[in-house]
């Protein structure tokens, strides 16, 4: 499924232009929206050396902490409010 507003798909990680909001996909997708859901970034992903690559050498993790402690869908910034 593709966003509404953006129209990228909604399981594929988006980030704002300043690098500090990403999206999640579990929220995304989950969250019945049918918008990217964005979280702060880093903050609310964490990192791991593990998904570091030479574009992303911060290794930042795909879902946020809620969805990976099984929490989540949480709510977010909309994709349509991302400048």
């Amino acid at each position: 499924m593709n966003c509404t507003h953006c129209k990228k798909p909604l399981n594929r990680v988006q980030y704002s232009k300043d690098w500090t909001l990403k999206s999640c996909p579990n929220c995304s997708v989950a969250g019945g929206t049918g918008a990217h859901v964005f979280r702060a970034y880093p903050g609310a992903f964490g990192r791991t050396t593990k998904r570091a690559s030479a574009k992303k050498p911060d290794g930042p993790q795909s879902w946020c902490t809620e969805c990976r402690g099984r929490k989540g869908p949480m709510p977010g910034t909309a994709c349509s409010n991302i400048v």
